[in-house]
């Protein structure tokens, strides 16, 4: 098994803004179950940068600060995957059919004294991590995840990537960060 940081291809496909600026903050409340019953479906837009006349390919995955967001084509393509480790939060889009995804699914897999790791003197928390090794069978069955140790990062395996590939979907990077 291959795990793999996720991460949407904003140079080469469409990215998202919030139309309003508050909009952001619903963001700090993702990793917690039962979003959806006080969603309120933020209102998103294309980004358009016409300093440099960016005309990029509609995205599959495109970024939204940081938000994992999917297009309604990678949603219904991935549904079980999604379904099983968060919450699928509509957007309002003009220009699309775009839900948020609230991952909910951390798994306490960090090899931590087997991958290089720096770490803050004060505290002795991890800062950030230079090499992942996992333990596999914490793994098992395992999609797409976040672990206690690095909550921005997000992680898939090889069958999320295959999923991906295999239904033709644009706008998604895989950094390989470990083989198991």
């Amino acid at each position: 098994m291959n795990v793999f940081i996720l991460h949407a291809d904003g140079d080469r496909y469409q990215n998202l803004v919030f139309t309003s600026k508050k909009d952001w903050a619903i963001l700090r409340q993702f990793g917690k179950r039962d979003q959806l019953s006080s969603w309120p479906a933020p209102a998103v837009e294309v980004f358009r940068d016409d300093k440099f006349h960016r005309n990029l390919r509609p995205s599959d995955f495109p970024s939204l600060m940081g938000a994992l967001v999917f297009s309604v084509r990678a949603v219904n393509a991935l549904q079980w995957l999604l379904r099983e480790n968060g919450e699928i939060l509509p957007l309002c889009c003009t220009e699309g059919e775009y839900y948020a995804f609230n991952l909910t699914t951390s798994i306490d897999a960090l090899d931590e004294s087997n991958s290089e790791v720096e770490r803050f003197e004060s505290s002795g928390s991890i800062m950030q991590i230079n090499k992942y090794t996992f333990f596999a069978d914490r793994l098992h069955g395992a999609t797409i995840f976040k672990i206690p140790q690095s909550r921005a990062k997000i992680f898939v395996t090889d069958k999320f990537c295959q999923m991906v590939t295999d239904n033709g979907l644009l706008g998604f990077e895989f950094v390989n960060v470990w083989e198991g």
